[in-house]
């Protein structure tokens, strides 16, 4: 449990799934999750990051932003 995540753009939940492409302000390194092992993710290399959106743990590939890999309500 990571507490209360606040979307600092005042955008209401949309629930991301693998293949679609997310905003570039949603992926930025204020929201990724620096270390994925803490929280039993898979590890990620090269332009994949794991990033937090709203109760979801979101894989993107920062270099299109589509979302790879999304486990929804991961933090409680």
């Amino acid at each position: 449990n990571l507490g209360i995540y606040i979307d600092p753009f005042g955008w209401s939940y949309r629930r991301w799934n693998v293949g679609w492409r997310l905003p570039s302000r949603h992926f930025g390194r204020s929201f990724w999750i620096h270390d994925p092992w803490y929280y039993s993710l898979p590890p990620v290399y090269g332009p994949y990051r794991w990033v937090r959106y709203y109760d979801d743990a979101l894989l993107v590939d920062l270099r299109t932003g589509r979302v790879v890999d999304a486990i929804h309500n991961f933090f409680w």
